[in-house]
């Protein structure tokens, strides 16, 4: 009896363990797209910056930015405008200016 009161609570506890992380990690995808679209909103509040329909996309609190624009100032903007975000730690600027 007491081995099968044993073997079903290590069952439960594996089965826990393995489900609970899926959970957190959907919360997770759900609030760095949630940041992702902050910024790119941010950056679209630019009629300039966009018009170069950049990519955004984000993980851990860290946005990568993707795409091309005409110069480099506009590649600078895109990245301060990220930073002012709140919850952004880090951008990564793959931004590639074509002049």
């Amino acid at each position: 009896m007491k081995q099968r009161v044993f073997a079903s609570k290590l069952v439960m506890a594996l089965l826990a363990a393995t489900l609970l992380p899926a959970q957190f990690a959907l919360g997770d995808e759900a609030s760095d797209a949630a940041l992702a679209a902050k910024v790119k909103a941010a950056i679209d509040a630019n009629p300039t910056l966009k018009a170069f329909d950049l990519k955004v996309s984000g993980k851990s609190n860290d946005v990568t930015i993707e795409g091309s624009v005409d110069e480099g100032l506009q590649m600078a903007e895109v990245g301060m405008i990220a930073e002012k975000i709140e919850g952004v730690k880090f951008v990564f600027n793959k931004i590639m200016p074509k002049n």
